[in-house]
């Protein structure tokens, strides 16, 4: 006596016969890989440093550069990194008492990957505005970021240097 096939089970099977040519054929797509985050804080050093466009001038420049670096591994066993740079700086001249501050974001992506470890130098250029009609300058901030086989970064800045922006 022949049994007939119900009509849940004729459904299971057709759905099993449409998936398997997709799956042994790598079609189906692998998940995503969730960002990593990695935070870091470099304190700019309360200093006196020669004011480029005023000879003889000098600032006295504090506060911080806070840097997000985000990862994504890929297939190939590397990694997409993003970092984002913000400023959170203020100073003034001391001898002429001008008040300078920076608040802005700075950008960079690259790819890291084998050899490991994989080594990226960017230099951040920040804008200083003068609180004034005096001039303004750009600080320079050289980071170096190295990125390990499982995609850990670490960075650090060898560095600081301004130059007049008129």
């Amino acid at each position: 006596m022949r049994q007939r096939l119900s009509p849940r089970r004729a459904l299971g099977l057709l759905a099993l016969l449409l998936i398997l040519p997709l799956v042994a054929l790598g079609l189906t797509s692998a998940p995503a890989s969730a960002a990593n985050i990695s935070n870091a804080t470099f304190r700019v050093p309360a200093e006196v440093i020669v004011n480029p466009c005023a000879p003889g001038d000098v600032v006295n420049l504090h506060g911080i550069v806070h840097v997000v670096t985000t990862w994504t591994a890929d297939r190939n066993g590397g990694y997409h990194m993003t970092q984002t740079g913000k400023t959170q700086l203020s100073g003034a001249s001391i001898t002429t008492g001008t008040k300078y501050g920076s608040s802005e974001n700075r950008n960079d992506s690259w790819y890291a990957g084998d050899p490991f470890p994989d080594v990226h130098t960017n230099t951040y250029d920040f804008n200083v505005i003068s609180r004034s009609g005096t001039a303004n300058y750009v600080l320079h901030m050289t980071m170096h970021t190295t990125v390990n086989s499982k995609g850990v970064p670490t960075a650090f800045v060898d560095n600081w240097r301004m130059d007049c922006q008129g």
